[in-house]
């Protein structure tokens, strides 16, 4: 568990699940508007987890924000609005979402008891409900408003009517900085009208088509996302005078304090024609993460660093995170990883960051290795660079572990003629193993340059059965050797030319 601030400087703790579910946004390092729907219920695999295999999705975080939204619907009736002709459509969402919810958990329970009735289970809040649908005097409260006290998602309901959708219903307790009680009875385009870029790039245009033509059963979902100071969902216009302060007193905190309370702050919104009523719903959950426990996955902190540098100033403006994106990108740079200190000379000594192509060579290869996303972006600036200054061959592989990887790499290499710069990217492994056949090409060390994206793993060299094998391992470690089976220790001493570490049997031991 990792401790982070809440709002007003309390402390909350951050569940390991809600790292391992947290929907990373960013697929690449610069963001723009896009419609980005894609099918939902397909598991999206991060580099902390797993996420996307249900439409209402119940964390750690369940009791305590079904608790902060009846304390915000008690304080602000308008965030729940019904207008008449929507009734129909608040049954037709609530049964969807208790199916949902039924084929999420098996805490959730819903069968059909007969013509209309149902039975309802919610194991969690000890909830057991006779229904029947369509007749307001079943239930203890508006349909809507009744479900959308068991989930975590907000709700959004919109009718299509003369080519136009209007948000007429929903129950909406964490907005990002809009109001849906003033939104409420608005057309989907007319909502959207302060987004910057939108209207002249044809976005939300392509967003309001693609959701006219959503059909029943074919749900679809997107993301969203901004930067929230401490763990508030509730940032909507109503309440700015609590929270809107916080972007100018963040600029002053310390270092470890800001880590703490910045939080990326993504939306998973599905989208779901429902099959009775034929409303358009929006199910929109927030999740959080402090930039603290984002930086421990090393690959979101450079991407949302890269994201944040890059971000146009009207996008940034308009998502309110214009005066500490900057800070925020900053943060995220310095908090990369210490390179393991060396203890010996034996040891590779690694560039902390990418140097810069030597641009007097008479070609240059890039050499990129890995599913990195760092290693694609440092060999795209390296072949920028190249190219400016003369003939550049750009080489993608998956793995130098794999025998026609391997021959692809050394058939680049005899192609090279003197005074070529070859440029390498990827894992510790790649990379020795990389260099190592460079220099067995007749590359000379003025020829070589490297960026290692992390250290991971190694290639060891077995010193009993002269095999050379990968494994993620560290100096001083233990590994199996899977050629002859012994217990090596990985010693702190390091080849160049085999482009190894040497590794020999634990205590000595034959």
């Amino acid at each position: 568990m990792t401790d982070t601030l809440g709002p007003g400087g309390a402390t909350t703790t951050v569940a390991p699940d809600l790292l391992a579910g947290f929907p990373f946004p960013f697929p690449e390092d610069r963001y723009r508007y896009s419609t980005n729907v894609e099918p939902a219920r397909t598991p999206v695999t991060t580099a902390a987890g797993e996420w996307g295999t249900s439409v209402v999705d119940i964390d750690s975080e369940y009791r305590t924000e079904i608790d902060q939204r009846a304390v915000i619907l008690a304080a602000d009736p308008t965030r729940h609005a019904v207008l008449p002709h929507m009734v129909p459509a608040a049954w037709d969402a609530m049964l969807t979402v208790m199916g949902e919810l039924a084929a999420t958990c098996p805490e959730f329970r819903l069968a059909s008891t007969g013509p209309d009735t149902w039975l309802w289970h919610n194991e969690i809040l000890g909830i057991e409900q006779h229904f029947r649908y369509g007749d307001p005097a079943s239930l203890p409260e508006e349909p809507l408003r009744y479900i959308s006290s068991q989930v975590q998602e907000d709700i959004a309901l919109l009718d299509q009517r003369n080519g136009q959708l209007h948000v007429d219903a929903g129950v909406v307790t964490f907005a990002a900085d809009w109001s849906f009680g003033f939104d409420v009875g608005m057309s989907f385009l007319e909502i959207h009208g302060p987004v910057p870029r939108i209207h002249p790039e044809g976005v939300i245009t392509r967003a309001h088509e693609f959701l006219k033509r959503l059909q029943p059963h074919q749900p679809y979902r997107r993301t969203n996302w901004t930067l929230t100071i401490d763990r508030r969902l509730d940032v909507s216009t109503e309440i700015y005078h609590k929270w809107g302060p916080d972007r100018e007193v963040i600029q002053q905190v310390p270092d470890d304090e800001f880590g703490r309370r910045v939080h990326l702050r993504v939306e998973v919104q599905h989208l779901i024609r429902l099959p009775d009523s034929g409303a358009v719903m929006f199910l929109i959950r927030t999740y959080m993460l402090p930039l603290e426990q984002l930086a421990t996955v090393e690959v979101w902190r450079r991407r949302t660093a890269e994201v944040l540098a890059e971000l146009p100033g009207d996008m940034a403006d308009y998502k309110g995170i214009i005066k500490f994106r900057d800070r925020a990108a900053q943060w995220l740079r310095a908090a990369a990883p210490a390179t393991p200190e060396t203890t010996g000379p034996g040891m590779p000594r690694w560039p902390a960051s990418p140097p810069a192509v030597d641009t007097t060579g008479a070609a240059f290869l890039v050499v990129a290795i890995g599913d990195d996303p760092a290693a694609a972006h440092v060999s795209r600036n390296w072949v920028a660079a190249a190219e400016a200054a003369g003939g550049t061959r750009l080489v993608v592989l998956d793995s130098l572990g794999d025998a026609v990887d391997r021959s692809a790499l050394q058939s680049a290499l005899d192609e090279c003629r003197t005074g070529t710069r070859v440029l390498v990217t990827g894992g510790q492994y790649d990379v020795m193993t990389a260099l190592a056949m460079a220099r067995n090409a007749g590359a000379v060390a003025a020829e070589l340059s490297c960026y290692v994206t992390h250290t991971r793993d190694l290639p060891l060299y077995c010193a009993h059965c002269r095999e050379t094998f990968r494994a993620e391992a560290v100096v001083g470690g233990v590994v199996a050797c899977p050629g002859c089976a012994r217990d090596l220790e990985v010693h702190e001493h390091h080849s160049p030319v085999m482009g190894s570490f040497l590794a020999s049997a634990v205590g000595g031991d034959e």
